[in-house]
């Protein structure tokens, strides 16, 4: 599995710079994580438009889809157009009702429920009951902490790879059970121990992204969604007082997922 790193700021983009978007693949399946704004034109940096028939939305604030209001009008079913997708599936929480009713257009976008569950009940996070298998992947939904619906987000592919992925919370059970033993957890980091106060409404600081990573046992801490005017640095050096292997996303740069990661730790 691989993972293009497409946008990482929030909640808005510097000059060069996209909100939250990440292009998953594995061999010739894929899945857009994140449609946030600058998304589609740094997407299409890498690929054509037509690679893109399933998008995972993780909650409907505007700097994770504002993109995707746009990309429905590239969906188009007219088969003349072979750099356009004729279809797409988008995946979202429900709620808020009005953002949600926004994804689905004409005949080219579905727009599709994400199956609810919290950890720890029946039809919990990993069941099959909020497992979807997506273009080849097994997605699995966990619901988190944050100030409208949203969920942390597992993928597995056939070999075994596993990406975790925050969305947006606080720190919780839910974000715990989504990162658990994964090969490269792509996590936020939208404060500083500074602005710690800040964060705790709904948000990871830099340092309880590392501590998350720790408590689960990951391979690898991808920091994103980063406020543009932080020194990344700062959000790095904090980060790895509880966590070593951690870096900070780069835009445009592809990262391997490999199972091969806790094979060699071992």
């Amino acid at each position: 599995m691989k993972i293009r790193v497409l946008g990482k700021y929030s909640p808005f983009p510097p000059a060069n710079g996209a909100c939250p978007g990440y292009w998953v693949t594995s061999g010739e399946n894929g899945i857009l994580l994140e449609c946030g704004p600058g998304v589609i034109s740094r997407f299409g940096q890498f690929e054509p438009l037509s690679r893109i028939s399933a998008v995972i939305l993780s909650h409907l604030h505007f700097d994770h889809i504002s993109d995707f209001l746009a990309l429905r009008y590239a969906a188009f079913p007219d088969k003349r157009y072979r750099e356009l997708p004729p279809k797409i599936r988008v995946f979202a929480p429900s709620s808020p009702e009005k953002e949600f009713s926004l994804l689905s257009y004409k005949e080219g976008v579905e727009a599709c429920q994400i199956p609810s569950g919290k950890a720890g009940e029946p039809g919990a996070p990993g069941n099959s009951s909020n497992s979807l298998i997506v273009n080849g992947f097994r997605v699995s939904f966990y619901e988190v902490e944050h100030s409208c619906p949203s969920y942390a987000i597992r993928i597995e592919d056939s070999t075994g790879a596993v990406l975790a992925y925050s969305g947006d919370t606080r720190p919780c059970r839910g974000l715990l059970e989504a990162a658990k033993g994964a090969d490269l957890f792509l996590c936020e980091a939208s404060a500083v121990e500074e602005d710690a106060e800040f964060a705790k409404s709904g948000h990871l600081t830099a340092r309880q992204a590392g501590e998350v990573a720790r408590e689960a046992g990951v391979s690898r801490l991808l920091l994103t969604h980063i406020w543009p005017l932080y020194d990344e640095n700062v959000l790095l050096r904090e980060c790895r007082e509880v966590f070593g292997d951690s870096e900070v996303a780069v835009e445009g740069r592809e990262y391997q997922v490999s199972s091969m990661d806790k094979t060699l730790r071992r």
